[in-house]
């Protein structure tokens, strides 16, 4: 919060001083009504009949401060508005921008139902908590000094100091309600997150849910988020009772007060004020106090808000990517050398992938990676291109460990193309190359993956699912053949792909990237003899290594790689 308010003090310094002008202007003219009919009723309980043009002169005084504050307060609502949109919105992309460089693994590990609804609170909290700031936090210290010196000038400076002193014992209460209150809005924040990402991802398996007549069994789950959530959602409407209870109390007890000193100031023998100013009083201490327990309620919101704030912080703090501590840059030689050193990849407890003896890969070879389902394949594959953070200080590209190349060289050597193709939603610049700009190789690609109508003519939808899922493998396959790295990494290029197109794939494939560090993840065994190399894993390890002319005779490989046997 306190970089947003630096942030807005060094950057919208000419929104903020506009916004909190026309606050100032307002709580000025706000206390001339009051002041106003005072007069008015002090000048017609005067033994003397009332100076006619007096009446009017106070009447219109009356009338042009209405007519200023209606003039005054779009203007305020303008200004704070842009202000705070503004900010908000420059601080969204920054933080949308430092969510962006968060580790590979997050991306994958993230709910997207849940994240995308704690980034949105997030972003609205920070929006609340500037709005709090400059409507509320801000205007109360300056009505303060105001209203204290108008009750100073009419003779209330002790009922002023004594409301005030009644209002800080209000204050304190609600602070400690609202502490105790915060535990349940977390959990309150927490189901709300559940319903959002199972409600997500319910949603996107609608088709397969509803071609299965499966709708009872798999809106189970989200019924019962649906459920906690309504109960904590009670627990936290039902403890706001306590906050109202409170306001009502303190308005009570100070508007009590207000009245009693009034009535025994008038029943004395000499009234320290007219009814006039007691009228006046009156009017300015109910805004007063109305304000006050809008600091509360304010106060309440803001509260709410943190929690809320936290969680964006929580996931702003986790590690980057491209961290300063990456600053090597591209490494140089006529033929690149990568080598894994030897690792262990776990999750949840269970070892997904264990090499125990260096892995050494040369650019001018190329590398098919093979086995059953579940052998460790695709984690090997990630290991090899540096997204798995456990093995990246393992890796190295010409004696240069991964994890000190910068970011960006990282992924220029080190290219790779995942098993499950996503796209943006758009055209084909935008979709499949995410604005990059074409190579000279990519028309010719096109042409042999067949795809010259869907990039000529089509506009992807999200996640391009208006094209077949043999067409979005192809369309992804593009991305490297536009820009490759010195390897080439693809997990089943050929998963997916009618037969027929299966071999001109493995061709386009072969002719672009020989000479380039191709390594490929398949199951495609017809195709294993073109490769230079192949490493045969089960059950994370690696048990085979070597050409195939040399392997495909062993038992071993004859038998883990006998249902994939064209």
């Amino acid at each position: 919060m306190q970089t947003l308010i630096r942030t807005t003090c060094k950057k919208h310094a000419g929104l903020l001083t506009s916004t909190i002008t026309t606050i100032i202007a307002l709580k000025l003219i706000a206390l001339a009504p009051p002041l106003l009919v005072g007069k008015i009723v002090d000048a017609l309980h005067t033994d003397n009949h009332a100076d006619l043009n007096m009446l009017l002169l106070l009447t219109i005084g009356y009338t042009l401060a209405g007519c200023l504050q209606a003039i005054i307060n779009p203007l305020q609502i303008f200004f704070l508005s842009k202000l705070v949109q503004h900010v908000t919105m420059n601080a969204s992309i920054d933080w949308i921008a430092k969510l962006m460089r968060k580790e590979f693994l997050q991306f994958s590990s993230w709910r997207i139902g849940q994240f995308i609804k704690s980034v949105e609170r997030g972003i609205t909290a920070h929006e609340q908590l500037l709005t709090f700031f400059v409507t509320t936090g801000l205007p109360l210290c300056l009505e303060f000094l105001i209203v204290g010196g108008a009750f100073y000038y009419m003779g209330g400076a002790k009922v002023f100091l004594a409301m005030t002193g009644l209002g800080i014992v209000y204050l304190f209460v609600t602070h400690r309600i609202i502490r105790w209150r915060r535990k349940h809005i977390d959990a309150v924040n927490e189901q709300e997150d559940e319903v959002s990402a199972l409600l997500y991802n319910t949603l996107s398996s609608g088709k397969s849910i509803k071609l299965e007549g499966a709708e009872f069994c798999a809106t189970e789950r989200l019924n019962r988020a649906f459920n906690n959530y309504a109960k904590a959602a009670i627990t936290v409407a039902s403890s706001g009772g306590f906050l109202t209870g409170a306001k009502v109390l303190f308005v009570s007890l100070s508007t009590g007060g207000l009245l009693g000193w009034g009535v025994f100031d008038q029943l004395s023998g000499e009234p320290g004020i007219s009814v006039g100013q007691l009228v006046a009083i009156f009017s300015i201490a109910g805004s007063f106090l109305l304000n006050i327990t809008a600091l509360s309620e304010g106060y309440r919101v803001l509260d709410q808000f943190l929690a809320d704030q936290r969680r964006l912080q929580q996931l702003l703090a986790l590690p980057d990517f491209d961290d300063d501590s990456r600053r090597a840059e591209k490494t140089s030689g006529e033929e690149s050398t990568l080598v894994l050193a030897p690792c262990v990849i776990t999750d949840g407890g269970s070892v997904r992938l264990s090499i125990e003896k260096a892995f050494t890969f040369t650019q001018g070879q190329s590398v098919a990676i093979t086995g059953p389902s579940g052998a460790g394949k695709s984690t090997l594959l990630e290991a090899l291109v540096g997204l798995n953070v456990s093995a990246r200080n393992s890796l190295s590209l010409d004696d240069t460990c991964v994890s000190r190349l910068n970011a960006q060289a990282h992924l220029q050597l080190l290219r790779y193309c995942p098993q499950s193709p996503q796209f943006l939603e758009g055209s084909f610049d935008r979709s499949v190359l995410f604005g990059i700009d074409p190579s000279p190789a990519l028309n010719q690609a096109i042409q042999r993956l067949d795809l010259e109508d869907i990039v000529s003519q089509r506009h992807l939808t999200e996640n391009a699912s208006n094209v077949s899922g043999g067409e979005a493998k192809r369309l992804s396959l593009l991305r490297l053949i536009n820009r490759p790295g010195r390897f080439n990494l693809f997990d089943e290029p050929s998963a997916s792909i009618e037969p027929k197109l299966a071999g001109p794939v493995w061709d386009l494939l072969f002719d672009t990237f020989a000479g380039r560090g191709l390594i490929c993840v398949t199951h495609d065994v017809g195709h294993l003899h073109r490769f230079d190399r192949v490493i045969v894993m089960h059950n994370g390890a690696v048990v085979e290594d070597g050409p195939w002319c040399e392997l495909v005779n062993r038992a071993t490989v004859t038998s883990l790689l006998s249902d994939l046997q064209p």
